[in-house]
């Protein structure tokens, strides 16, 4: 982990950003003591996904259901 100091992160802020995103974590010093910035995960799940549309009623789906507990 690499410790960058104010004065370079002032002048190289979206460098310091990405670098977070890459490492998960950027620790920077300042006179008054270190501070770590951390990137925040989104809180989708990966199995969310967009549906699709099969152009099927709720009716249709329940009977492919009955249907294949049937066999």
């Amino acid at each position: 982990m690499i410790t960058y100091r104010y004065e370079k992160v002032k002048k190289n802020f979206d460098l310091i950003f990405k670098k977070a995103a890459i490492d998960g974590k950027v620790v920077i010093q300042t006179n008054n003591g270190f501070y770590v910035l951390m990137p925040i995960s989104k809180e989708t799940s990966p199995l969310d996904i967009e549906g699709v549309d099969m152009g099927l009623s709720s009716k249709e789906i329940v009977q492919f259901i009955h249907e294949g507990r049937k066999t």
